[in-house]
C-alpha cells in the first residue's frame, strides 16, 4: 500500500507539471470512486493531490496573486 501512494504522489506531480488541475485527479472519475474501502480510496486520492499540491508549489502557483496580476517569476520542468 505504501508504494502505492508514492506512486500516486508522482503521478500526481507529473500531472501537475504537465498542466493538469486539480479536477483531473484520477481518484475522482465515477469507475474509480469508492465502492468497498473508502478509507484506501482516500488514502490514492489524497496522495494524487498531495504530489499535485508539492509540484503546484515548486513551480509558484500557490502565491499567484488574487487580482489577475502576474508574477515575474518563470518556472520550467521536463518530465
Amino acid at each position: 500500500m505504501f508504494e502505492n501512494l508514492l506512486e500516486m504522489q508522482e503521478r500526481g506531480a507529473r500531472d501537475r507539471a504537465r498542466g493538469r488541475s486539480l479536477a483531473d485527479n484520477p481518484m475522482s472519475k465515477p469507475d474509480i470512486l469508492p465502492i468497498a474501502d473508502f478509507q484506501e480510496w482516500y488514502s490514492m486520492f489524497d496522495a494524487w493531490r498531495f504530489g499535485w499540491s508539492i509540484e503546484d508549489a515548486m513551480a509558484g502557483h500557490i502565491n499567484m496573486p488574487r487580482d489577475s496580476g502576474t508574477l515575474a517569476q518563470t518556472y520550467t520542468r521536463t518530465v
